[in-house]
């Protein structure tokens, strides 16, 4: 019997089509797979190995107790509450003190809750809080807290390390023994070194057994912290008069109130609140520690929320009742030097010049705990585990997040990358080892874990608010992917938790604090703007999708339209966009009012197939194009399958259809790509979106384009174009075509621009910085890579060719030399044309890009506005100079004055009109008064060259001469004053109903040919400048 999938020819629904590797067929294949089970891409060796690995590896996992809760509490419960638990009773008092430990559990609970939404929002693989949230949430905010994490981890190394040397040396006094450098805290530096160079020694070697002993090294934290509170209530063991001489008197009413005092071992710090939390916050911030090892939980889904909830829980229950115990039963200070005691602030003053640190009570013995214990050792011994197995953690964990950060290069960095590579089968990070270590020893060498303390504390703040802004962000962007199952994340709650991270961190030290939230924005900014190559689902994208779409309902309810909103919107016609670059480049710099821009690319449905044909041919060699291709499919074993059917013309035209939209998609890709090209742009195209659509004919296109692109307000209100080179050598419909593209833009109340630029001058290089002077020579220069050999007679060909050191074929390259070729000059105008983005350059598309000049020779623009058609002729100019390429070039207007007769006009008051408009629209520009004179005969040698256009003077009527003759001298006039500038911007003539189509091609030839850059444009008619407020 035949299952579904055999039936449907498509597989059931299973968890292993959802896997990131799963490839299902896609919908032609399914069409076209009749019974050949083109949707069952998957055999059932692909299934098998996946499955087996589940059944041999799950007696290895780790479940939530071994894998998160024992990580959790060992990272937990470290130096911070056996060597400042009591310090900090004795600053705040019981009360505030134990307002600090709520104030810090209520931190890490949500930040907890935070990560394990992320956990449980999908399948959790292996690589730790890194890896959790950076393919969650996207490589800005992974890679961000990364880094974060990293050098909290590298600084929380040297914490674990200080407090062990504090302890040796607390130690070493309890039994008399000098200190053998001479200093306490030079002791303190050199057993932390030591300690340090140990450590490294030990990850270097692998730390396998450190895993086997966890659960033992728990055992010796929990007897030390029951010794201290059985100790509690004997304080006559050992001796009544050392435990006092100690300030350990017994249960009794004290500690209650503040105590604020300053540390004789940090004078420098007056102590506060915010001051004593930073110190003890340190203490709860290993609730990281079971996220990671998610690659080795069983179900880290379930095993990271569980696990970590009930370890802070835990924890936090024990600080405070050891808080409690010892507030209760400590004496804050002991002896003279205490606050009461009687002593002046001079004799406190010397005794810490001297050297000689008070030792007694909460405030000056850091480590009262031994005297509060049962047995004094079983606090050391738990303190040397505590610190030790903390420090060896923190010290092989922070590598191993520099090295998934390097790896994943997410910054172009080669000093990052470098710490990539690993050594051995485990791929060890040892390069990211040495890094660590040199980070710890540095910090080390402060030797006083009050001050390092703090550090950690803000880098560990701005990292947890970073891990709940990040939930924040990616429930609010409303993805339909993000859905955490876990029941008690709540955004508010999250993005509560950033803020509080973040004011905390100004309340400890307002100063480190704005130099770290300034490091993280700047990494954070940073990534946003390179965008790393890698693809995880970033929580913004989402959130940008959001935004996006409520700005356009609001721009969609905003019904009314203002002249002083209005800002040029383009629909380019630029076929393939790498084939008129300098098309895109020149519209892109007229975005100064950052309008919408859309790249059109018209693919005709005969010239997809016939494309996509060319590459197959038949078993006898007969041509592909005679076959009907019905399947093209890249199967698993790499082969190709080729349907051939000759009777069925309705299947034939699907598969056609089918190929034309691949090719679209295809074409939309590299356009895309085109556009955020970073060799090309400093960026990406600013506005700038393609489309690619299957016509018919290319009329049917622009139609098409016409009528549909764009979405709601943001739709295209100018249509830009290039010139039809070829008008005299095409075919009748084809013209006919072009010149129905330009009735139709103007009939569908659009502004229009045809842009001719024979030699690409607008092919400029958008990614370098502007110069003062131009780098592509005199005026002579054609500033077209492509043609570098064509040039003007007497320009210094030789020169040319050295400056611009890119050439295309061999034989292009000769023909170009010669130029004397019919067929070399059609090709040399064709390549100007198409610019120096054509295929299978020579040199690479960096090197071609910075040869390009950064903007136009000379410093002038000359506008000929002769007929008022809203002010667009005007604006677009305006635009231009206003980009930062064009601010040394000069706008001159033509004012232009039609005369029927022979006499003389006066030019003066017009020149003073034009230039009195321009001032009331705000425009700087330079007017020049012009006349042209309808009833003078163009030369004859204008109308030579119109001739040899193909249309013959005696051919036309009496109206379609006179119309010819205003366009020719029209012409000759703007030649006369304008061959010399750098860009031309002229009124389009309009294609009357009833004009000969040639006829109209003649005009804009014989207007723009053998000149700079011409823009004809024309606006709709309707008002986009304006001089009221």
């Amino acid at each position: 019997m035949k299952t579904v999938e055999q039936v449907l020819s498509e597989p059931s629904p299973a968890t292993v089509n959802y896997r990131i590797n799963n490839t299902r067929s896609t919908l032609q294949e399914l069409i076209d797979s009749g019974t050949s089970q083109a949707g069952l891409r998957r055999s059932s060796s692909d299934r098998t190995p996946k499955d087996s690995s589940k059944v041999d590896n799950s007696s290895t996992k780790l479940n939530w107790k071994n894998g998160v809760l024992v990580p959790c509490l060992l990272n937990i419960w470290g130096v911070i509450m056996f060597l400042r638990l009591g310090w900090v009773v004795g600053q705040a008092g019981v009360w505030l003190g134990s307002l600090i430990i709520i104030f810090s559990n209520l931190v890490t609970t949500i930040t907890a809750l935070s990560m394990c939404a992320i956990c449980t929002n999908g399948e959790v693989k292996g690589g730790g809080v890194y890896f959790l949230i950076s393919r969650a949430l996207g490589p800005v905010f992974g890679g961000c807290i990364g880094i974060l994490f990293f050098v909290a981890q590298a600084v929380a190394t040297s914490l674990y390390i200080v407090g062990f040397g504090e302890s040796i040396v607390d130690l070493m006094d309890s039994l008399g023994v000098d200190p053998f450098t001479g200093s306490v805290l030079n002791d303190i530096r050199v057993i932390g070194i030591g300690t340090a160079i140990v450590l490294l020694l030990v990850a270097l070697n692998g730390i396998g057994w450190y895993a086997k002993c966890q659960i033992g090294l728990l055992i010796v934290l929990v007897i030390a912290m029951i010794a201290v509170f059985i100790g509690a209530f004997l304080p006559d063991l050992p001796s009544a008069e050392d435990n006092q001489l100690a300030g350990f008197v017994g249960f009794g009413w004290r500690n209650f109130h503040a105590n604020f005092q300053t540390d004789p071992q940090i004078p420098e710090v007056e102590q506060d609140f915010f001051k004593v939390f930073a110190v003890f916050f340190p203490a709860v911030t290993g609730i990281m520690a079971g996220a990671n090892l998610s690659g080795d939980l069983d179900d880290p889904s379930h095993a990271i929320p569980k696990g970590t909830l009930t370890a802070i829980a835990m924890t936090f229950v024990s600080y405070m009742a050891l808080l409690w115990f010892i507030g209760l039963t400590c004496e804050d200070c002991v002896g003279v030097y205490c606050p009461e005691g009687g002593a002046t602030q001079e004799e406190i003053e010397d005794l810490i010049d001297n050297g000689t640190l008070p030792t007694g009570g909460l405030l000056y013995n850091k480590l009262i705990m031994k005297d509060v214990a049962l047995w004094a050792p079983l606090v050391y011994i738990g303190v040397f585990a505590a610190t030790l197995s903390s420090a060896l953690a923190s010290l092989v964990g922070a590598p191993r997040i520099l090295q998934s950060v390097a790896g994943d290069q997410l910054f172009p960095w080669q000093c990052l990358h470098y710490f990539a590579q690993g050594v051995g089968v485990g791929n060890e990070p040892f390069r990211a080892y040495f890094l660590t270590f040199f980070i710890t020893c540095a910090c080390v060498s402060i030797g006083k874990l009050d001050i390092i303390a703090p550090l950690i504390s803000n880098f560990f703040m701005i990292s947890y608010a970073m891990t709940n802004y990040a939930c924040f962000a990616a429930s609010s962007s409303k993805a339909t992917g993000w859905r955490p199952s876990f029941r008690y994340y709540n955004k508010w709650l999250s993005g509560f938790g950033a803020v509080l991270c973040i004011v905390v961190m100004f309340f400890i030290e307002w100063v480190t604090a704005l130099v770290t939230c300034i490091l993280c924005f700047a990494i954070f900014r940073y990534l946003t703007y390179i965008d790393p190559a890698v693809n995880w689902g970033e929580a913004g994208e989402a959130k940008k999708y959001v935004n996006a779409l409520q700005t356009m309902e609001t721009l969609q309810l905003t019904n009314k339209e203002h002249v002083k909103t209005f800002r040029p919107q383009f629909l380019v016609l630029t076929g393939p966009l790498e084939e008129r670059a300098w098309l895109v480049k020149f519209v892109s710099l007229l975005q100064k009012g950052r309008g919408l821009m859309i790249c059109a690319d018209i693919i005709v449905g005969n010239e997809a197939r016939g494309t996509a044909k060319s590459f197959y041919k038949d078993s006898s060699g007969n041509d592909g194009a005679d076959l009907a291709l019905t399947d093209v499919v890249d199967d698993s074993s790499g082969l190709t399958s080729l349907s051939v059917s000759s009777d069925d013309k309705h299947h034939e035209k699907a598969i056609d259809l089918a190929t034309d939209y691949e090719m679209a998609l295809a074409r939309r890709r590299k356009g895309d790509d085109f556009l955020t090209n970073q060799s090309i742009w400093a960026r990406k195209c600013p506005g700038a979106f393609c489309e690619v659509i299957v016509a018919s004919s290319i009329f049917d296109g622009v139609q098409t384009l016409l009528q549909t692109s764009g979405l709601g307000r943001m739709r295209p209100n100018t249509v830009v174009m290039g010139f039809k080179h070829d008008w005299r050598d095409d075919s009748v419909e084809e013209v006919a075509n072009y010149e129905r593209t330009i009735r139709a833009s103007l009939s569908a109340h659009l502004g229009l621009m045809i842009v001719r630029d024979d030699n690409a001058k607008f092919d400029l290089n958008m990614k370098s910085a502007l110069s003062v002077k131009s780098r592509h020579g005199d005026e002579n220069d054609q500033g077209c890579l492509s043609c570098i050999t064509c040039c003007k007679d007497g320009g210094n060909t030789e020169a040319k060719t050295d400056t611009v050191k890119v050439q295309v074929h061999n034989s292009v390259s000769e023909t170009l030399e010669n130029g004397h070729s019919e067929n070399g000059d059609k090709l040399a105008s064709k390549l100007k044309r198409r610019g120096t983005h054509h295929e299978n350059p020579v040199s690479s598309r960096l090197e071609i890009e910075r040869s390009l000049p950064t903007s136009l020779s000379g410093n002038r623009i000359d506008v000929w506005w002769l007929s008022d058609d809203g002010g667009l002729t005007m604006l677009l100019p305006h635009l231009l100079v206003q980009n930062q390429r064009f601010k040394s070039h000069n706008l001159r207007v033509m004012a232009v004055v039609q005369s029927q007769d022979e006499s003389s006009v006066k030019l003066h008051r017009v020149q003073v009109k034009m230039a009195h408009l321009l001032a009331k629209f705000r425009i700087k520009a330079e007017t020049i008064g012009v006349e042209v004179n309808m009833n003078t005969k163009a030369s004859d040698k204008t109308v030579n060259r119109f001739e040899s256009l193909g249309i013959k003077m005696e051919d036309l009527n009496a109206e379609e001469v006179a119309k010819t003759n205003f366009q020719l001298r029209l012409s000759e006039v703007v030649r006369e004053q304008s061959s010399d500038a750098s860009c031309v911007f002229i009124v389009l003539p309009i294609p009357e109903t009833g004009l000969r189509v040639r006829l109209y091609c003649s005009w804009l030839d014989m207007l723009s040919n053998d000149m700079p850059p011409m823009v004809m444009m024309r606006g709709n008619n309707e008002q986009v400048l304006t001089f009221f407020s």
